[in-house]
């Protein structure tokens, strides 16, 4: 009964949750409908990546020392709900300097939360008797993600933008409530939790081979997809689409993940963790090509098939490699630490983007997004291939990384 309880109220909450994700998605959209420039928006969003430097690391050190995911994931949703609240009011005037201010305040919450939300599927998938798959539940985040989505289409057309925020504060504060009803065993498996104290966790356990390596795979593999986050209503400008289009776009992928997240652990139990993501990376760089040599509607609607396929390779998988090369009582640390050197690196990445965009028009840059992004992937198999065959460093048997490489 706790199995069948657990996956419907994680269910639940990753539906709602991704309705937050569905709102800020539109940050590029609502900065540039407010006045703010393609290099302006680079520099705000390395503002806000930076904030991941910070909050990533403080709250994947606070659910390792608490062992509660859950209880950190509560708050995240409670700060994000109250910060994206304030947004509307503050940019009804137009660009404002305070608002960079704010957004990034939301984020130090909003950051992490999705860090939470993973790596409290991959517990709960990790636990033999609850009997639950982790794309089961993350199928369900993927379809309030495409449905939201879709349903901002309409509402952008008859209201101004920044009222996406006032849809991100309602499903943060009903995210954090559906959260709050999900069983304790989720976490646990029936053990009860024993807080560490920050002097007896083994940071330096973390920076084994394979973390380090992942690490710089993830920042290879995240500076072409922010860019392409970040930047993809200039495409929609050069295709001659209205903004509101972009609802529309984000459902199509979000609805083409779900199929795959089904899949997801078939999948790996016949080529392990790492495959997917290489997958991923290499039809991702498909899709930018298409952006860059595409100049109709179809192409662009095709685009999205591509990426809804590719990215839930890549999120399936991720955390789950992560949570299996982390020291045991150390997954959030471990974790947090991928996730605040990609926002380190993005920081400046994001301001860059932005310039690099006006430079070399959509073409060239989508383009350079291609090759950075077929060659992360690449990187990741000569990852393996010097661990496994030079180096000789060990990989945990439940990391499975590519199988032909022994």
């Amino acid at each position: 009964m706790d199995g069948r309880k657990i996956r419907f109220q994680l269910s639940l909450t990753e539906f709602i949750y991704n309705g937050c994700f569905a709102a800020a998605n539109f940050l590029s959209v609502f900065l540039e409908s407010i006045g703010f420039s393609a290099g302006q928006i680079g520099l705000i969003s390395s503002l806000i990546s930076g904030v991941g430097i910070a909050s990533q690391p403080t709250w994947g050190i606070i659910s390792d020392r608490l062992r509660s995911v859950k209880r950190c994931f509560a708050l995240c949703m409670l700060g994000t709900a109250l910060c994206a609240a304030a947004i509307p009011a503050l940019s009804a005037g137009g660009a404002s300097l305070l608002l960079p201010a704010l957004l990034m305040l939301m984020y130090f919450f909003f950051h992490p939360s999705n860090m939470m939300m993973e790596l409290w599927l991959v517990r709960v998938s990790s636990q033999p008797r609850l009997r639950i798959s982790y794309g089961s539940i993350r199928s369900w985040a993927s379809i309030g993600y495409a449905l939201f989505s879709l349903a901002m289409v309409p509402i952008l057309r008859a209201m101004p933008t920044r009222v996406v925020y006032s849809f991100l504060t309602l499903f943060a504060f009903l995210a954090l409530l559906a959260s709050l009803r999900v069983p304790a065993q989720s976490e646990t498996g029936g053990e009860t939790p024993l807080r560490q104290r920050l002097r007896d966790m083994p940071f330096r356990a973390i920076l084994s081979y394979w973390v380090v390596g992942h690490i710089l795979f993830e920042v290879l593999y995240q500076i072409p997809h922010n860019w392409r986050v970040t930047y993809m209503v200039f495409v929609l400008r050069e295709y001659g689409a209205d903004n509101s289009l972009y609802g529309a776009l984000m459902f199509l992928a979000g609805i083409c993940e779900v199929p795959m997240l089904l899949l997801t652990k078939k999948l790996t139990r016949r080529v392990g963790w790492g495959w997917p993501m290489v997958m991923s990376a290499l039809i991702l760089a498909l899709e930018y090509s298409l952006y860059a040599w595409g100049r109709s509607l179809p192409v662009l609607f095709a685009a999205q098939l591509l990426r809804g396929f590719s990215f839930a390779l890549y999120v399936s998988c991720r955390y789950q490699y992560v949570y299996r090369l982390a020291p045991k009582g150390m997954e959030g640390s471990t974790q947090a630490l991928v996730d605040a050197v990609s926002a380190t690196v993005n920081l400046a990445a994001a301001a860059a983007g932005g310039f690099l965009l006006e430079r070399m028009g959509t073409h060239g840059f989508f383009v350079l997004l291609a090759g950075l992004q077929a060659f992360s992937g690449l990187f990741f198999v000569a990852l393996h291939a010097l661990g496994r065959r030079v180096r000789k460093a060990p990989l945990p048997d439940e990391a499975c990384g590519l199988g032909f490489i022994r």
